[in-house]
Formats: C-alpha cells, structure tokens, sequence
C-alpha cells in the first residue's frame, strides 16, 4: 500500500495472484512501472469483476503484458492514460476477457514495437473498438489486435504511415462480417491490406 512508483526492480508483480479466487483488486497508484512489473498479476483470476485504476503515465516494456487474460467476469477496463509506449506494453492485456463490452481510451500517438499485440484477442463480447490516433505505425503494434473478437463491428484507426513491419498480421481476424472502418482521409494505403472485406469504409 501507499507506494508511488514501482522501481524496486522488474516483474516485481508479476504473477501475484496467479488464477486466485480474488473478486476484488488492490489499489496500484503508480505513475512510474518497471520492465514486466505487472505482468499476468491477475492472469486467470475468473471472479474479478473490476479492474483497479492505471494511473501510470510513464510506462516500461511488457509492463502490463497478460495482466487481465482470462479475467472472464471482466466488463470494463480502466482507462489507460499513457500517450508513449514502451514495447510489448499492452500485449495479452485484455486476452479473452469474454465478459469485456467497452475497451479503454488508447490516446497513444507514440508507439512501440508490439505494444498491443493481442491487446483484446478473443474479447468476445467487444463490439466497438477504441479509437487508434496514432498515424505512424511500429512493427506488429496492431499485430492480433483484435482477432475472434466476433462481435466487433466498428474499427477507427487513423494511421497514415503503415510501413512498419507486420503491423496488421491478423489484426482483425474472425470478426463480425459486416462493420464500419473510419480511415484517415490523407491515408493511401491498400484498403485490402488493413480492412476486412465486406466492412464499409
């Protein structure tokens, strides 16, 4: 309780309540993390039903890596205030929380190699996906994004510069059939490259 940073090392953390019957989370107040320090800290825990507040603005790699996978009571997510990311930052954070209907604001226009590499990948019950202001991409940052997420009907994403490397593998795999991408009007990308067919742009 009542620390302000978490620099006492990395995955400090980590694994902390590893598949624990836990239906509530503690307080975690930090604004500075360090490398892995909450990584799958709340990995499995299936009676969880409302994520702690994430307050950091200075992030650290992998710092919030598998936090929530699996967390299937999970219906909403904290806001997550950090506009420069850090690699692998978000990756599996919201992994197959099934019970998942609203994602956080991602306002990151600063982004990192795999900072949201299967962020919410078989959230099923996420239907709108947060808006993604970034317009230079890193390699794989959307990379599994948001593949079996099968309700998910309405995509944002305001990239101009996608030649980073495997930016969109399987981003948007398996969902809905039909749904809206609102683009960048300056963006000249290959539309079939990024965008589902059958979706309207």
């Amino acid at each position: 309780e009542n620390y302000n940073t978490v620099r006492t090392g990395s995955a400090c953390f980590a694994w902390l309540f590893y598949n624990a019957p836990i239906v509530s989370a503690p307080a975690l107040p930090a604004t500075q993390l360090a490398v892995s320090c909450y990584s799958r800290m709340f990995y499995g825990c299936t009676s969880l039903s409302s994520a702690p507040e994430l307050p950091a603005t200075e992030l650290a790699d992998y710092c919030y890596s598998n936090m929530f996978s699996f967390c299937t009571s999970l219906s909403s997510a904290p806001e997550l205030p950090a506009t420069q990311l850090a690699v692998g930052c978000y990756s599996l954070m919201f992994a197959d929380c099934t019970s998942l209907s609203s994602a956080p604001s991602l306002p990151a226009t600063q982004l990192a190699r795999s900072c949201y590499y299967r962020m919410f990948e078989g959230c099923t019950s996420l239907s709108s996906a947060p808006e993604l202001p970034a317009t230079q991409l890193a390699p794989s940052c959307y990379s599994y994004m948001f593949q079996d997420c099968n309700q998910l009907s309405y995509v944002k994403m305001m990239a101009t510069d996608i030649s980073a490397g495997n930016c969109f593998d399987s981003w948007l795999y398996s969902v809905a059939p039909s749904g809206t991408f609102v683009k960048n009007s300056a963006a000249t990308w290959d539309e079939s490259e990024v965008i589902p067919s059958g979706w309207t742009v």
